[in-house]
């Protein structure tokens, strides 16, 4: 099960490790980081890039060209000289890629809150000096007495030694996506054969639902049970449609190579009944069709979005996530903190009646300061709030007279029922001095108004039941209060007695607790502000004029969504013929039926969703085709988060939503997500753009290449010049990935399309072919070469092809790089100019240097030809863009 050492040091004290200790026990048990998450090592990742199917299959090749009788070496170099290339652009980008990842995900703060032993020497032996330290996930050791909150993600396997009402979720090692009960005194025993039921065991990659509670840290990193079961959860990972398309592809054209050949072989034999050339031949014409720089530059073109995202403050967890940012199609957002400030504040407390009461605030301290844990906004926002200087409220008069009235809150907490997402309360029970029980509940106003029987108008009188009247004064005025824009919580209180309150304690389980949490008294209104962000509205209308629609999935009520989303322009008026808003009550009674996916299609505003409900609509909206962002910050956003196509968090949210989410924004800024997407499809366009240059241009020299072997009584190149060839389009390619993109490009959300793509190859990947066929027939015509007599002339012949289809291929990348007119509409990149510029430069100046034209076997071109071959790219371009406006205008 793990270190030795470890567990044989495992001692510690209830006031935790000194930090001397822990340093130790780092140092021995090592970083607490699962081994498939640290930086791969420099050697391990360049023995990933090597085995391609393409370098394979170079490698093949050239292995083959030294092992007949005559080995030919040239041909061998070469084929090497690509494979390095090859490598080491990939190597060179995907270790850039880890370095960077690694770097940026080492910003994204994921860190623990843990005790460790004060200083101060103890005074008796009841002493227990610590002190609670925040410390770096990654620097835990076992032997920690780790602080468990909501939200968190559990850092390492720990034993319980304290629990709150502790609410676990495994589903990330069991895939059960119910809670799990933990406790620190388990009441039953379980199979000892099944961990993950320990009722006092919580382990490494789960999440905390609610409650809280103290825990011994048993094991990390390597040690932990997540460790032994995280390579196999890696290998079920399924290929997204981007992984699958690269794949088609590559696949698509490793068998344009494995059918041509032999078809190459046998023609090329038959005519030149030169076999041992004819096999030569067919070996230059697999590398000729072998795409090698294609991992290398979609890499490259992933790594590149990700450096572009870090600079616009968004971390990367996963490349191939960034095209799914170019493909999203609807975001769905959080409300709180990702469309207001995140910012919210008290703003009033009111009696039953409307009056301002601080018996309400009193109460609402109290159950706020009563929850364990991290305090969430709500309470936050109470525990925070100067009622001292709040000059609104009359009652209680001068300062001294506020004092004097809140020094009145002289309690004990006896026990707590923390605030869960589907009961929206949380309740605490404290006893006073005077030795009165009481609870005291506070939460969304109709979960609990439902519980309560009777209601206090006056703090002075005595409660009286509630009916019709007070329940539709007290809803109407929460209902005017919402559409004002404020949050509203009710308070509400019941005496326990003192025969109820006799097992009561910190342990006594929320089921228990709950049966208290009846017959309850309304006391009145707390009013919260949390006003919308100033951008929000401004990046909610990019993102629209970007083709992304974005809904709100909010745990908030509908009257405060609505009044939030009318103020971002995200809703018009609701009626009945034009539905734009749903809370989750009324959508569950639609589960199960068409109008639920109808429904989640049409509106824009979903409140009072439950974390599953929030999950149901992001599956409802896959199910129809969309590619689904979610974007939000707290634990009831991660069901949502795992769902969705891509997960958008932010480095303040809770935990278990980093954890789940694949981009993380380092400042909760809306128009971040704006900067997102474009760079997604600014990714995307330029590897779809690699990908049709190379398939069409391969797809072409298909046709040019058996009408050669048919035709001609010659090769039309030697083996070496298809290498050479072939080596200099590629070294132009490599600078796509820095390419421009057409704004048109990306004003809509571009998804993987194998039919499109499929079809773009058949349209224009024969036009090169018609270049090459007129070239053969200036070759055979016009200058008369007609066989092998003349070997000057057959070179010539070979040096005219040789120049054709390099500026061709490489005046390609131009041609198809854009759906406008190239260079007067839309012009490349500096860089990209350069080395397509440099290439062709390079190909022209070899036929006319002494040594590479006789290495090469090349010729002098004809000088005529040098005016007919300006001409055939005249035209060579001319058709293609012409072409390229039918297939727009048919697709």
């Amino acid at each position: 099960m793990g270190s030795a050492a470890a567990l044989s040091h495992l001692q510690t004290t209830a006031r935790g490790l000194t930090n001397t200790e822990a340093s130790r026990r780092l140092k021995l048990n090592g970083r607490n980081a699962l081994s498939c998450k640290k930086p791969v090592a420099w050697w391990q990742l360049l023995i990933q890039v090597i085995p391609n199917p393409f370098n394979i299959l170079l490698a093949l090749i050239a292995i083959i060209s030294v092992a007949n009788p005559e080995p030919n070496w040239s041909t061998f170099i070469i084929l090497s000289v690509m494979i390095v290339i090859s490598c080491a652009v990939r190597f060179w980008q995907e270790f850039r890629s880890n370095a960077a990842a690694t770097r940026l995900q080492a910003s994204v703060s994921n860190n623990s809150r843990v005790r460790r032993q004060s200083a101060e020497p103890l005074k008796t032996a009841a002493d227990l000096p610590f002190e609670e330290m925040i410390v770096g996930a990654e620097t835990l050791v076992p032997g920690d007495i780790l602080f468990i909150d909501p939200g968190d993600s559990i850092p390492a396997d720990c034993l319980l030694i304290q629990g709150t009402h502790l609410t676990i979720s495994q589903s990330s090692l069991t895939g059960e996506s119910a809670g799990v009960r933990k406790t620190a005194n388990p009441r039953t025993e379980k199979d000892s054969l099944d961990a993950f039921a320990l009722e006092n065991v919580v382990f490494m990659g789960t999440s905390v639902i609610s409650g809280g509670g103290l825990a011994l840290v048993l094991r990390t990193g390597d040690d932990a049970v997540i460790a032994s079961i995280t390579k196999a959860l890696n290998a079920k990972a399924p290929l997204n449609a981007f992984q699958l398309g690269i794949r088609n592809v590559s696949y698509m054209l490793i068998a344009f190579m494995l059918v041509m050949v032999p078809i190459v072989l046998v023609i090329s034999g038959k005519v030149t009944h030169d076999w041992r050339g004819a096999a030569l031949f067919s070996v230059s014409v697999a590398v000729g069709l072998v795409p090698e720089m294609l991992p290398a530059i979609v890499n490259a073109n992933l790594a590149r979005g990700a450096f572009r995202l870090a600079k616009k403050k968004a971390i990367v967890k996963r490349l191939d996530s960034i095209q799914n940012l170019g493909a999203m199609s609807v975001l769905c957002s959080d409300k709180t903190g990702t469309l207001t400030n995140d910012e919210i504040s008290l703003s009033s407390y009111l009696n039953c009646t409307g009056d301002p009461e601080p018996e309400v605030f009193r109460l609402a301290y109290i159950n706020a300061v009563s929850q364990s844990g991290t305090k969430n906004v709500v309470d936050s926002a109470i525990i925070n709030f100067d009622i001292f200087g709040d000059t609104t409220n009359t009652k209680l008069g001068s300062s001294d007279e506020k004092h004097r009235q809140l020094s009145l809150v002289d309690y004990e907490k006896i026990a707590e029922i923390p605030f869960t997402f589907e009961n929206r309360r949380s309740s605490c029970v404290v006893k006073y001095s005077t030795g009165k029980y009481e609870l005291i509940c506070k939460g969304a106003f109709e979960e609990t108004m439902n519980l309560c029987t009777h209601i206090r108008v006056d703090e002075n009188a005595d409660p009286t039941p509630i009916d019709r009247a007070h329940h539709l004064e007290l809803s109407h005025r929460v209902s005017s209060l919402n559409a004002e824009g404020y949050r509203t919580i009710l308070v509400a209180t019941r005496e326990v007695t003192a025969s109820q309150s006799e097992n009561l304690n910190a342990d006594t389980t929320a089921e228990i607790l709950m049966d208290l949490e009846t017959q309850l008294t309304a006391r009145g209104l707390l009013m919260f502000l949390d006003p919308p962000k100033p951008d929000a509205a401004v990046s909610i209308n990019k993102l629209q004029g970007l083709g992304v629609e974005v809904k709100v999935l909010t745990g908030d009520t509908l009257g405060v969504a609505l009044q939030v989303c009318r103020a971002l322009n995200l809703v018009t008026e609701v009626d009945e013929a034009n539905v734009q808003a749903i809370s989750g009550p009324d959508l569950a009674r639609l589960e199960g039926t068409k109008e639920f996916d109808d429904v989640v299609r049409t509106c824009v505003v979903f409140a009072k969703l439950t974390p599953a409900q929030k999950g149901q609509v992001i599956l409802s909206l896959k199910q129809r085709g969309e590619c689904v962002g979610m974007l939000g910050d707290g634990i009831n956003d991660s069901i949502a988060l795992k769902y969705a196509d891509v997960g958008i968090s932010v480095d303040s949210g809770a935990g278990v939503a980093k954890d789940v989410a694949e981009i993380i924004l380092t400042q909760k800024q809306l128009d971040i997500v704006v900067e997102c997407v474009t760079t997604g499809r600014f990714t995307h366009g330029n590897t779809i753009k690699y990908i049709k240059m190379v398939a069409s241009s391969n797809f072409g020299n298909v046709f040019s290449i058996l009408a050669a072997s048919a035709w001609l009584p010659f090769q039309p190149m030697t083996g070496l010049q298809i290498l050479i060839q072939n080596l200099l389009y590629d070294i132009s390619q490599i600078a796509i990935p820095w390419d421009r993109v057409d704004e048109e490009y990306l004003a809509v959300p571009r998804r993987w399309n194998a039919k499109d793509l499929l079809r773009f190859i058949i349209f224009l990947g024969p036009l090169s072919s018609t270049i090459d066929i007129c070239t053969f027939c200036l070759g055979w015509f016009y200058y008369g070469i007609r066989s092998t007599d003349d070997p000057l002339k057959v070179a010539r012949f070979q040096t005219h092809w040789f120049l054709e289809g390099l500026l061709t291929q490489t005046l390609i990348v131009h041609l198809l790089r854009t759906a406008k007119v190239p260079v007067f509409q839309s012009r490349a990149s500096p860089i990209l100019v350069f080395s397509t510029i440099s290439v062709i430069a390079i190909g022209v100046a070899v036929p006319y240097i002494p040594p590479l034209q006789k290495a090469l076997g090349l010729a002098r071109p004809a000088t005529s030809f040098l005016g007919l071959l300006a001409a055939e790219l005249l035209v060579y371009c001319l058709e293609v863009q012409f072409v390229k406006v039918i297939y727009k205008r048919l697709f």
